[in-house]
């Protein structure tokens, strides 16, 4: 079977509040033409950090998510900068959300959250992180309540559809069930 696709131009990119769509066109297998919106800028990445404290508690943001209208578990994380290490990324999202400093911090994967996301996602595991003097510093539309959790509690949220970033925990897992033994 041919899966051969071939990008074809023009692409159109329209900013929609804080995301942009991207309408990209594509000659199918089958000769025939289709347009694919997809989501944000492409080639952008992201960094989330599944971090434990010197006493293996899981650090965790718990904040509103406008989407399911509920507030949520998530692992801290954000956008990465143009040209920024993505550890280096990682690191600083974790301190700007949490106040926490990592002592180490281990990549533990890349995913695409979807079919139709420009996006990588890149995960780590930090390990030994300690309370910054200078606390967290979220963005201005960031409320954020700061939780150190169990790691069955972590895992526990996220098979319960209480969080986001599930596979940020799935790709530390085997890691974190050493931690538990």
């Amino acid at each position: 079977m041919n899966i051969t696709w071939k990008r074809l131009e023009p692409t159109k990119v329209q900013k929609l509040g804080w995301r942009t769509i991207v309408t990209k066109r594509f000659a199918l297998p089958d000769g025939s033409v289709h347009e694919f919106d997809t989501k944000e800028k492409e080639d952008t990445h992201a960094a989330a950090v599944v971090a434990l404290t010197k006493d293996n508690k899981v650090i965790v943001a718990r904040q509103f998510r406008p989407g399911p209208e509920r507030i949520l578990t998530e692992l801290p994380g954000g956008g990465v900068e143009k040209n920024e290490d993505w550890i280096k990324a990682a690191a600083r999202e974790l301190q700007e959300e949490t106040g926490y400093v990592a002592g180490k911090i281990i990549h533990t994967g890349d995913i695409f959250k979807d079919a139709y996301t420009n996006t990588t996602w890149h995960y780590f595991l930090a390990e030994d992180c300690e309370l910054h003097a200078d606390g967290a510093n979220p963005d201005e539309r960031e409320f954020i309540d700061i939780e150190l959790i169990t790691i069955p509690e972590l895992f526990s949220a996220a098979r319960g559809n209480q969080m986001t970033d599930t596979e940020g925990v799935f790709l530390a897992y085997e890691q974190l069930i050493k931690k538990l033994t």
